[in-house]
């Protein structure tokens, strides 16, 4: 159950978009399900033609209007409210309960000993995902024209709807309780990412890009320097006093169109993206040679990187790589969290290389497989101080995918590469099933058994068109066959 917050205070607005056929006629039975007593009962629960839309809003509005009490980014409160697809459907009576909890929880109701604020609930059924959900419009100036406390909501939400998961019988959402849960994309985002014709909203594409530079780097200076090549404008946050210091960054993706590009702060992309996280991954980095870095202009330049990593062999490399990290994870027991979240962080930073690679801008399995191992990489608050031990084992990999020469025997390198990262998949779905964290390890099942194993499919049969390269079974690379599917394959099982 995934509560998302938005403000405003256009209440007449949103009435109309949540009475309405939504942004593509997605709206198809919307129904009041539950409102405070002094709006309407909901007996009646269908409203159509702006006469009643309009009666509906004033009625929502009324306490601000009277007592002209003006509250900081918007009186209107919008909540969400939606079940993942495997938890099917709420009846109307089962969401208007779970509507009075979050107004209670929340201190919306008189329960709080307060005036009561004005809302109501509207349930519409099904997303297009399959998700089904309802919204809650709360009024945030109280009857009385005091305002009510919305300081900390969002966590104080998740905390609300974590507890009706638990007795309602729901999925439960992992990560929750222990601060392990990914940044969620708002609905303004999405609809942004529409308007500019692109394929996802920019956060995702961002948070891959960083992930890619981070594991294709050695330092920081050749992470800002890969992050800029890759078409991220990055700019850095100083100390306060000069610009000798810096302590965070932001992002955002070049605009060729002329609009003003939309920045994320490192945080807003991941919790273990921001620059003190990202530094871990580069214990020994020079700080001088970063700071000039971040002051440079331009595109950014990569460093020159050996031949060796443009021959014939390089994605055998990648794949062995990938493959020794798999053999290692076998002796970590379950309950070291660290050394399993850093195999996953460098293995969701290998796939961002291989979907910028193979899937340029059309997000397609590598970059999910990218997402769904990023969520798996969390850790909690108290893991995210921790040393991490010998970081980068999985670099040389992402390095020889970046750089391996296109064309020839790409398919079947590709494939080997896909191979072995569906193997180190298989590794990490064990350890979350063994963990009893049922939604991630069947999010890592999945992308395994069926997104990545059809495109490892495709790419393998690349090698029979003419002059593709050799075949499987055949001699690889100058001293060493190339690893073909074996025990370890995630068919059956991840």
């Amino acid at each position: 159950m995934i509560p998302n917050i938005t403000r405003g205070e256009d209440a007449a607005g949103l009435a109309r978009y949540l009475f309405g056929p939504g942004d593509a006629n997605e709206h198809t039975n919307q129904r009041l399900i539950a409102a405070s007593a002094d709006i309407i009962a909901p007996g009646a629960p269908h409203f159509e033609g702006d006469g009643q839309l309009k009666y509906l809003a004033d009625e929502f509005d009324a306490p601000r209007k009277l007592f002209g009490t003006r509250v900081p980014d918007g009186h209107v409160w919008h909540c969400s409210i939606s079940l993942p697809p495997e938890d099917g459907q709420l009846t109307d009576e089962q969401w208007a309960d779970v509507a009075r909890r979050v107004v209670d929880g929340m201190g919306f109701s008189e329960k709080s000993g307060k005036a009561p604020c004005r809302w109501l609930a509207v349930h519409h059924g099904p997303s297009t995902g399959g998700n089904d959900h309802i919204h809650l419009m709360v009024n945030l100036v109280r009857t009385d024209g005091t305002k009510a406390d919305v300081w900390r909501d969002r966590p104080r939400s998740q905390q609300l709807c974590g507890q009706i998961e638990r007795d309602m019988g729901l999925s439960v959402v992992e990560g929750r309780a222990n601060g392990r849960s990914m940044p969620g994309i708002k609905r303004g985002e999405q609809e942004a990412a529409k308007r500019r014709g692109l394929p996802e909203p920019a956060r995702l594409t961002l948070a891959r890009r960083v992930r890619a530079a981070v594991v294709t780097a050695d330092s920081e200076a050749e992470f800002v320097r890969g992050l800029r090549a890759s078409g991220v404008v990055a700019r850095p946050r100083y100390a306060p006093g000069g610009r000798s210091e810096v302590v965070g960054y932001s992002v955002a993706l070049r605009t060729t169109d002329g609009s003003s590009p939309v920045w994320y702060g490192g945080g807003k992309l991941g919790r273990d993206l921001t620059l003190s996280q990202l530094r871990t991954q580069w214990p020994d980095s020079d700080t001088a040679t970063a700071v000039a870095a971040w002051t440079e202009r331009g595109s950014g330049q990569r460093r020159q990187v050996g031949t060796h990593l443009r021959d014939e062999t390089a994605w055998e490399m990648a794949a062995r790589q990938v493959q020794q990290v798999r053999e290692q994870l076998a002796a970590v027991p379950v309950s070291d969290a660290a050394r399993w979240s850093q195999a996953a962080y460098e293995a969701s930073g290998v796939m961002a290389v291989l979907s910028a690679r193979m899937e340029a801008h059309r997000p397609g399995p590598l970059a999910r497989a990218a997402d769904v191992l990023a969520r798996s990489a969390q850790r909690t608050s108290q893991q995210r101080q921790e040393t991490i031990e010998n970081p980068g084992q999985m670099r040389g990999a992402a390095m020889a995918a970046h750089n391996a020469r296109r064309g020839g025997i790409s398919g079947y390198g590709e494939a080997l590469l896909i191979l072995a990262m569906r193997n180190t998949m298989k590794a990490i779905h064990g350890m979350h099933k063994a963990r009893e964290e049922r939604d991630q390890a069947r999010a890592v099942e999945s992308v395994a058994r069926n997104d990545l194993a059809r495109l490892q499919q495709m790419r393998q049969a690349m090698q029979n068109s003419p002059g593709a390269g050799p075949a499987p079974g055949t001699s690889y690379g100058p001293n060493a066959p190339a690893p073909q599917p074996s025990r370890d394959e995630p068919g059956r099982g991840a």
